[in-house]
This record gives structure tokens, sequence and C-alpha cells, in this order.
């Protein structure tokens, strides 16, 4: 289930905004009006200490976002294709279907992101001694002046060199040239990056212990990811090398169950869920052309007490161009559109017919057996 809404384009790629965005926002303008502007501004109203951390956290998304279009401007002029940005707790994740193929363009792609930072902390910066010449006010100056820190803050954090920072990544590049071999380049980059993330969780847990509790629990989250994302990206090489030269028709399932877009909810749920026990279903029409998939959250949306009265095709998920893909495409391209479209798996078609399906469970069963044979 797609847990992301979008809200838009940028330069051609889709805008979208995790839950766990409007999480962080709160606790930034929560944090924010509590403890930062109360001291910078003493003495002005609640309600416009409010506002104006309202105002400060939007702007600060918004510069997280030219942070991660600008990876994106430098990925796409390196026939990089990018299928979207989303903006989640920790920032935002621009997602690429392909891989930067040499240490040049990695390299290029990494050190955009500090540099947007740094010129926007100078851009406010000089926005905030021009708002000061000019005798603003101090709430606009203190808005200002807290976006320039915070993106100089923001390309700082980013340049230390562990994976999947930019900085690492920055590392990697320089490994990879210096080896030429991107496996080893990012053992190194991640091991730096599991490091630098049990730091910051220490770190929590020091504050934690001296009472500092926020600052802390920030630390060890962002600790927690870090430490996850560097594992997740040495897995991602190595899953790269296990899937190289391999196409989709290689590890797709042939002979697939589908079903009819006429037959009820309750009757798909009985003869098909409970029977072959898979979480989805490809919906054919009647002249075996695809029309779209129905999951068992689809299922699940619909109240139970009208299942016997809907239909799947009333239910189901119409077909989209991020559920298809070609038997051609190299394997290794399934993962990154599986894990954008919401439903973990692709529909593989031949002249708008289906030849087979592709899941997340396909590629673990290879591992699997990769791994019992020893390789």
């Amino acid at each position: 289930m797609n847990r992301s809404l979008h809200i838009g384009k940028i330069m051609g790629i889709p805008i979208s905004v995790n839950y766990t965005w409007f999480i962080v926002f709160f606790l930034v303008t929560w944090t924010l009006a509590q403890s930062y502007f109360p001291k910078v501004l003493a003495g002005y109203p609640p309600v416009l200490i409010w506002l104006i951390s309202v105002i400060s956290a939007l702007l600060l998304f918004i510069t997280l976002l030219a942070h991660e279009l600008s990876h994106s401007v430098v990925a796409i002029r390196n026939k990089l294709p990018i299928q979207g940005i989303t903006l989640f707790i920790f920032g935002g994740v621009a997602h690429m279907t392909k891989e930067p193929q040499d240490p040049k363009t990695e390299f290029k792609m990494a050190i955009a992101g500090p540099l947007c930072s740094f010129a926007l902390s100078f851009i406010f910066y000089v926005l905030t001694q021009l708002l000061y010449n000019l005798k603003f006010s101090m709430a606009i100056i203190a808005v200002t002046d807290y976006i320039s820190f915070i993106n100089m803050a923001v390309g700082i954090f980013n340049l230390i060199p562990g994976y999947p920072l930019d900085g690492g990544r920055i590392l990697r590049s320089a490994l990879w040239a210096l080896f030429g071999d991107i496996r080893k380049a990012t053992a190194i980059a991640s091991t730096f990056g599991r490091i630098f993330a049990y730091m910051l969780m220490g770190l929590g847990f020091l504050y934690l212990f001296y009472g500092l509790t926020l600052s802390g629990i920030w630390l060890i989250l962002i600790g927690f990811f870090v430490q996850e994302a560097a594992n997740a990206g040495y897995q991602q090489v190595l899953i790269k090398r296990d899937l190289g030269g391999m196409k989709i028709k290689d590890i797709m399932s042939k002979n697939v169950i589908f079903v009819s877009g006429d037959i009820s909810l309750l009757s798909l749920v009985d003869d098909y869920f409970f029977k072959y026990r898979f979480t989805s279903f490809p919906v054919l029409t009647q002249d075996g052309a695809v029309e779209g998939l129905i999951t068992i959250h689809a299922v699940k949306d619909v109240p139970r007490q009208l299942w016997h009265s809907t239909k799947v095709k009333d239910a189901m998920i119409h077909l989209r161009k991020d559920l298809l893909i070609h038997q051609n495409i190299d394997a290794y391209e399934a993962l990154p559109r599986m894990a954008s479209n919401g439903v973990g798996r692709l529909i593989v078609t031949q002249d708008h017919k289906l030849i087979g399906i592709i899941s997340q469970r396909d590629i673990i069963r290879l591992f699997e057996v990769k791994e019992d044979l020893g390789e």
C-alpha cells in the first residue's frame, strides 16, 4: 500500500510526501515554538511564535527538497532516470531506477546536495544581513537566520564520510576509482556509515542520561536510520552483483493465476486468496488483456458486508505504467520499481497479454537458492 501523497511536479519530477513527514513537521514546529524562537524572540506573543515556527519548518523542508532536486538534476543530466522524490521523516530521497555507472558520475551527484545546501545557507545569510540593515522586523530576520544556519548544518552533516550520506557517497566514488571495485568501495564506505551511526546513537543515549530527552531521541533515531541505510546500501550492491546479466524473463513466475474483473470480492477471497494464498492477482478482460491488479489490501479497504455485491473490477488497482515491466529488462531494475509502486510486484506483458509476474518474493527465493548452493 502506497503511504505517500503526491503533491505535484517540479522540473518534470514527481514530488510526494510520505506520512512520516507530517510527524517530523509537527515535531520540528513544536521544537522551534517551544525552545528556539522563544529565546531568540523573547517577549513576542505565543501566537506569533507558532506562526513563525510553522513558516520556518515549511522553509526548512523546501530547502531539503531543493537539496534532493540538485541530486536529481545531476542524475538526469547523466542519463539516470528519476522516478520521483519523496519527503519523509529524515528529509528526502530521490528514487533512481539506475545507479551511477562510474565514480565520476557518483561524485558529481553526491557533491551536488551539500553544494546546494551551502549555497542556500549563503543566500539566506546575505538576506538576513540585508533585512537587518533595512531594519525589518526581528521576527522575519529570525526566520532567515535560522534557515541560513540549518542549511549550513545540513551541508556539513551530509559531508560526513559515512555511506549513505553524501560524504559517504563521495568517499565511495574515491574508493571506487582507486580500487575499480564498487563492491569493495561500498563495503568500506558502509562501515564508516555504521561507525558514525553507532556514535550518534551512543551520543543520543548520553543525552538521555543527562535529561536532554528530545535531542537524545532524535540522535538515536537518526543513528538507527543511518545504520539501516548503510546496511541496505551494501546489500543493494550485492543484489546487483547476483542479478547481473539476468533478465526479467529469467526469474519471473510464469503460468500466472489470474482472475476476472466480473467476479465478486467474496468469490475472490474464497476461491483465490484462500486457495492459492497469494497476496494479489492480475485481472484480465474476456479477451485476455490485462486491466489491473487486485490485492488483498484493496479487498480489506472494502467493508466485509459489501464483498458479495462488489466486483473485482470496482476494487482493483487499474493498470498503470509503474505496474508493468518488459521481459527483456535487467532483473535488477525491477527492485526499485517494485519498491516505489506500492504493491511490491510487477506484471510482465507482451502485446498487452499477460506472460508473467515478478514479485519481491521471487527475488528472495533466488537468493535463498544461491545461498543453499553456496553461491
